[in-house]
């Protein structure tokens, strides 16, 4: 085939090969030219802002909260560090539900849910083994399963509200990047919010007693990764 063949061939179906294509129109223009650049995403934008949320929340409540009057009888030692297992299970909850790995663009929701469970585990065991009571200080429960309930739900309607707040964080700063693996990234999320309400609930509970501090403290962190799982779902289908 020739050179005239071809074009004769552009001819009937509408023109030469070589002829060129026509301008873009002017909208496509004008709508290309207003775009800008869009800043990347940061792996640790999203926990700086929830993690200071809660961190605030905490540091208010204890401000304007009592705190419990058995802290100078306690073992020093004992107090720091069942603080720190507290604090511990809210930041490894906290990290792994809104920092993705290196390379990776959103967090793994497997990984997230798997540190959370693993973090709750901790905690029943340390409240089940290493409770600590200071004799004739620590207030106590009078025998019975009422005044346990009471006291736990109590505890655990001081404990929903914080980790309510860090939900709500997190949902504001993931509610545009989290297309799969809602249902166990809130999981992370409603640990991490109980969590940091077991830290206010360790300076500030007066009960010691390892029925309460299990069902009460422990159980409100089971009863937020619940929550969490469930509203976080909910409310990213919901705005889709």
């Amino acid at each position: 085939m020739t050179g005239r063949d071809l074009d004769n061939l552009g001819a009937g179906i509408g023109g030469p090969l070589d002829a060129a294509p026509p301008p873009p129109a002017a909208e496509l223009l004008a709508k290309v030219g207003g775009m800008q650049a869009v800043r990347t995403r940061g792996r640790f934008a999203a926990l700086a802002v929830v993690g200071a949320t809660g961190i605030v929340v905490s540091v208010a409540l204890l401000a304007v909260m009592p705190w419990r009057r058995d802290l100078t009888a306690l073992p020093r030692t004992w107090v720091v560090g069942a603080a720190a297992v507290w604090f511990a299970a809210f930041a490894t909850s906290l990290v792994t539900a809104l920092v993705p790995a290196r390379g990776d663009v959103l967090p793994s929701a497997g990984r997230a849910s798997r540190v959370a469970l693993a973090a709750v585990g901790a905690l029943a065991a340390f409240a089940l083994l290493g409770s600590v009571e200071a004799p004739s200080v620590s207030a106590r429960l009078p025998p019975g399963a009422g005044p346990l309930v009471v006291s736990c739900l109590r505890c655990i309607s001081l404990l929903l509200p914080v980790a309510l707040v860090l939900l709500i964080a997190g949902i504001v700063v993931l509610r545009r990047v989290l297309p799969m693996g809602a249902r166990r990234i809130g999981l992370a999320l409603g640990a991490a919010g109980g969590a940091m309400g077991g830290f206010v609930l360790h300076w500030h509970c007066p009960l010691a007693q390892t029925a309460h501090v299990v069902l009460g403290h422990v159980g409100g962190v089971v009863l937020a990764a619940a929550a969490g799982a469930i509203l976080l779902p909910a409310v990213l289908e919901r705005r889709r």
